[in-house]
């Protein structure tokens, strides 16, 4: 993988953990080099650009797109211009990972699943909680039948980045441009979860929505993640959900729940996951990075929880983990590491990115879609998971 460079098209707050990870792992991958950081504004571009590495910045994605110097790249622009992105850098060859969520919706991902299955390129959906070693663990166990059959599981994505009402106004709330709003920000990261554990969706059986901050103030100036600024005496409507919650039912019988809120006081940053199959229950945190607590079913016995911390033998700590020790936690910023890992090795083997495809951005989508539509019809709602 001699000097390939690697670009990073948005330098927003999810830019600079891309840019972060890429300056962790390249070099571990034979000649990567950090060539460019891509963003409409330039004095974003180049402070992201200083604090990583980055050779050049500019503020035209297509620039990106056309340099020949650039073989692999992030985009991590606003939801209403990933498709748009993508579809172009895979049209060039490029190797492309995609934030989430792949589109506004499953017609729009379509395209861009489509066109990641023709292209000779590596690419991806930003699914980084499937590299949390906990959850990783899980999933093995369940493979492996530890657990039973699947019965039941439960997904909450919880945050309160927007519970503040003096926040101001962008395109995370207005549905045109960002598309559900809660459920699609937070939720496509939960619905995914969903899937990795327990496979395919079969049904939204109900859905629910709400708005709890109707209105914003508009800022003065621009508007960085979800950073405060000087507000105007103007609002605007906010269109999209604070919170969404669904119940599902899979393909394979079991049922689940998923909930996602940007409103809730105190959450900070969490995900949530338990699952129950026949044979025992597994749970984990986000707020208890260092273990997860399984319960199994044993005839005469009480099924009490027990801690199985992160080992040097949990996936990805002892290969990837700067620690490598019992009960070491592995953060946030880890975790995102281990996905850029994943993807840059893909690009140097020569293989697909399996865990975190388009495939499965889409397939995600296909869900959200489902959840969205239940919760305006009142009715369920099939997901057509089999096309």
């Amino acid at each position: 993988m001699a000097q390939q460079g690697i670009a990073v098209i948005g330098a927003g707050m999810i830019g600079g953990a891309h840019a972060a990870a890429y300056r962790q792992f390249a070099h571990r991958l034979g000649g990567a080099v950090l060539h460019s950081v891509c963003d409409m504004n330039p004095a974003q571009a180049r402070d992201l650009a200083e604090k990583y590495g980055f050779q050049r910045v500019t503020d035209d994605w297509r620039q990106v797109i056309a340099d020949p110097e650039i073989h692999i790249l992030s985009v991590c622009l606003p939801n209403f211009l990933h498709t748009e992105v993508t579809l172009a850098a895979l049209a060039a060859g490029k190797h492309v990972l995609c934030e989430k969520p792949l589109a506004l919706s499953a017609d729009q991902a379509r395209p861009v699943r489509d066109a990641a299955d023709k292209a000779a390129c590596v690419s991806g959906t930003v699914f980084n909680y499937r590299r949390i070693p906990a959850l990783a663990e899980i999933r093995s166990r369940m493979d492996a039948g530890d657990l039973g059959r699947p019965v039941q599981i439960s997904v909450l994505f919880q945050c309160d980045y927007a519970a503040d009402p003096m926040l101001p106004h962008s395109w995370r709330y207005e549905f045109d441009r960002a598309g559900p709003g809660a459920l699609l920000d937070l939720g496509t990261h939960a619905v995914d979860m969903l899937r990795f554990m327990f496979g395919d969706v079969a049904e939204v059986v109900g859905a629910v929505s709400t708005i709890s901050i109707p209105a914003r103030h508009l800022p003065m100036g621009a508007v960085t993640g979800h950073g405060h600024v000087a507000l105007s005496d103007q609002t605007a409507v906010v269109d999209n959900d604070d919170v969404m919650s669904g119940l599902v039912r899979f393909a394979n019988g079991a049922q689940g729940f998923v909930s996602a809120s940007r409103v809730a006081v105190g959450a900070g940053n969490r995900l949530a996951v338990e699952l129950h199959g026949t044979k025992g229950t597994a749970r984990f945190s986000t707020e208890t990075p260092s273990f997860y607590e399984l319960a199994l079913f044993a005839p005469g016995q009480p099924s009490n929880f027990t801690r199985y911390p992160n080992r040097p033998s949990s996936p990805a700590v002892g290969a990837l983990a700067p620690v490598p020790h019992d009960l070491v936690s592995v953060g946030y910023a880890e975790v995102f590491g281990y996905m850029i890992h994943d993807f840059l090795a893909a690009i140097a083997a020569g293989r697909a990115l399996e865990n975190g495809s388009i495939e499965d951005g889409y397939r995600a989508a296909q869900v959200l879609d489902a959840i969205q539509r239940a919760s305006v019809v009142n009715a369920p709602v099939p997901v057509a998971w089999q096309d």
